[in-house]
């Protein structure tokens, strides 16, 4: 069975489903910001953040791990924190990129983003649900998964979200 991942059937799953989905794609695209080659003169600006998106699936794989338990809040922000600039400068159209390569980036914040407006469900949804989309047309434009890989990672969720009845 093919998922058209245009109908965004994710909506429909709880917090915890979305936050797992949106890991496990943006994780799967983050081998677009990691090989992307940079022009020299963005290089500088992105030395700082180059490492960023990595270092934050590994401090959201803790908060997945840690799901019932507190988790470092004040780590998830300061890391947050540092991805603010960046992105401005890509919304303000001071740092060019790739769509696939911007949408990688984007997808990881907007993880992040979510895990920190968890007192917001709604809110967090939106972030995870954003997530989500940006890493599946990263995936999809650059073709580093399949429609059928794409379907066989999401199938599970697919099914959570009961949009198969």
């Amino acid at each position: 069975m093919a998922i058209n991942p245009d109908k965004c059937w994710w909506t429909a799953l709880d917090k915890n489903q979305s936050l797992d989905l949106a890991f496990t794609l943006s994780k799967k695209a983050l081998v677009l910001w990691d090989n992307f080659n940079f022009q020299d003169e963005i290089k500088d600006k992105l030395n700082a953040i180059k490492a960023l998106p990595g270092i934050a699936l590994k401090e959201i794989d803790d908060v997945i791990d840690k799901r019932n338990e507190s988790f470092d809040e004040e780590r998830l922000t300061n890391i947050f924190t540092l991805f603010v600039t960046p992105v401005l400068q890509i919304r303000d159209g001071n740092l060019k990129l790739p769509y696939v390569v911007k949408s990688t980036f984007l997808s990881v914040f907007n993880i992040l983003k979510g895990i920190l407006s968890s007192n917001d469900k709604s809110n967090a949804l939106d972030c995870f649900s954003l997530s989500i989309s940006r890493s599946l047309d990263a995936i999809t434009i650059s073709n580093i998964l399949t429609s059928e890989e794409i379907s066989k990672l999401t199938q599970k969720y697919f099914l959570l979200s009961g949009k198969n009845e």
